[in-house]
């Protein structure tokens, strides 16, 4: 059974206007709000914003709307900083599991969680290790490549985004990505480096939350049909002319992961 499609992003009658949904989200706080049974007993929902290689929360979330609108609709927000990026970055990284490990033990119960690239990646390994602690998983701007991993892509991404004489495309782009969010670029290199212990389809057939995975039919991620079906409760949405970039700022994603986390049951 294939997972079912999300509403298309280009089949609404929508501008797909940040201060539109902005102003949608403070303006009709209860028909956001009644879509979540923790707000209606007096509970913020919280949300576990994940950003990506190379990135920042602020970076990846903060600036292009997502944590106003998720604050503005009710919602409680927190971030988790990859290892390797931002401030004060450790001689040592832990490895793939203890990252894994790290992020399940700063959960202080079921949240719903958003990640991108990276941080989507670890959150379906966090997802396959302790389900419980999820009501609701968004997968940003990954794919099929979570089931069936290319350990040397990251070892090559780590080299190239190291070399400044590189003229790789991706490279660069993650190179000027990264400066962009404020990391060091040898922090984001050492991530890379780090082994991911891969994640077990059967595990995520276990996975009882409700799962959006969102990649753009442009991205290099894509396609994502296959992780959309390993969750029971899994949807996919593609984003026409969105590549892997871009998606996150994207407002048409914005646009789909709000109405998914309105409706989830």
């Amino acid at each position: 059974m294939g997972p079912r499609a999300g509403p298309p992003p280009g089949g609404r009658r929508h501008r797909y206007d940040r201060a539109e949904l902005l102003a949608r989200a403070t303006e009709e706080p209860e028909r956001h709000r009644q879509g979540h049974r923790s707000v209606l007993r007096g509970v913020r929902v919280t949300v576990l914003l994940v950003h990506g290689a190379g990135s920042t929360v602020d970076h990846n979330f903060r600036r292009p709307g997502w944590i106003d609108l998720l604050e503005a609709s009710g919602r409680a927000v927190v971030g988790y900083d990859l290892p390797g990026h931002g401030d004060g970055i450790p001689p040592a990284l832990p490895d793939g599991g203890a990252i894994v490990d790290d992020l399940l033990a700063r959960l202080s119960g079921p949240v719903d969680a958003v990640g991108f690239s990276a941080g989507a990646q670890l959150l379906a390994g966090a997802a396959s290790r302790d389900p419980a602690r999820f009501s609701t998983l968004v997968l940003l701007g990954v794919g099929n490549g979570v089931l069936h991993p290319n350990p040397a892509g990251p070892l090559q991404l780590a080299a190239a985004i190291a070399d400044e004489d590189d003229t790789n495309t991706t490279g660069r782009l993650f190179r000027r990505m990264a400066r962009s969010a404020g990391n060091d670029i040898d922090g984001v290199r050492r991530y890379l480096q780090i082994p991911k212990p891969p994640v077990d389809p059967e595990r995520l057939a276990k996975v009882d939350a409700p799962v959006l995975v969102v990649v753009g039919d442009r991205d290099f991620n894509a396609p994502a049909d296959e992780l959309a079906a390993a969750f029971p409760r899994g949807e996919l949405t593609v984003v026409p002319g969105a590549d892997h970039f871009g998606l996150a700022s994207d407002v048409r994603c914005l646009d789909a992961v709000l109405s998914f986390l309105d409706r989830r049951g």
